[in-house]
């Protein structure tokens, strides 16, 4: 498997948070489907060994529920282990940049706003910043 460059490393949380956000519109389309689910009638028949739709969408859900779970434990030890290598950056300008673009998500206009400083400036600052992130981590 090939190395990852700094940008791909840092951009995962984005990728990683946008399938639990992706994961979670599912689950919540399973919830809405088991309350419109009707259950059997109190004497009517199950046969024994089948299930009926409604314990198959609660399965599910409970299923997913797991999986999303376990995505956002992989997020946060991930957006730890990013903290970590961003704090190798020795300018702390450099540090908040890299930490509220890729752990906090907002864009170079937003950041750019949050340090009072121009588009422009954010834009040299970031690739100043992610050169000396590839250096102090061993990256391409």
């Amino acid at each position: 498997m090939a190395e990852m460059t700094a940008k791909e490393y840092l951009n995962q949380t984005k990728s990683l948070d946008m399938l639990i956000n992706a994961k979670q519109d599912e689950l919540f389309a399973l919830r809405i489907a088991s309350t419109s689910v009707s259950s059997p009638v109190l004497g009517d028949k199950v046969k024994s060994g089948s299930t009926n739709s409604a314990m198959r969408i609660v399965d599910k859900i409970i299923a997913l529920q797991e999986t999303i779970n376990e995505e956002i434990d992989r997020l946060v030890d991930l957006k730890a282990e990013m903290h970590e290598k961003i704090s190798r950056v020795a300018v702390p300008v450099y540090v908040t940049l890299l930490t509220e673009k890729y752990i906090n998500g907002l864009t170079f206009a937003q950041i750019a706003e949050r340090l009072d400083v121009d588009d422009r400036t954010v834009y040299r600052w970031h690739g100043t910043a992610l050169q000396i992130f590839r250096r102090e981590n061993g990256m391409l």
